[in-house]
């Protein structure tokens, strides 16, 4: 046996079962997808309006 082993096992703790998914949890899930798409659907919102916005200024600078 290596010095490095580890036999002792007593200290290792069970693992947990997962909980099957409630009517809660499928909502919460579902609203956090959805807020995903929003959030990323205002982002690219924004850097389009900023692109056309730089762009407006430049053309009319020239």
């Amino acid at each position: 046996m290596f010095r490095t082993e580890n036999t002792d096992t007593g200290n290792v703790p069970e693992p947990r079962a997962p909980h099957p998914p409630g009517r809660w949890t499928a909502r919460a899930r579902r609203v956090r997808n959805e807020a995903g798409l929003y959030l990323l659907r205002g982002a690219a919102t924004a850097i389009g309006s900023t692109i056309v916005a730089y762009g407006t200024l430049w053309i009319q600078a020239r």
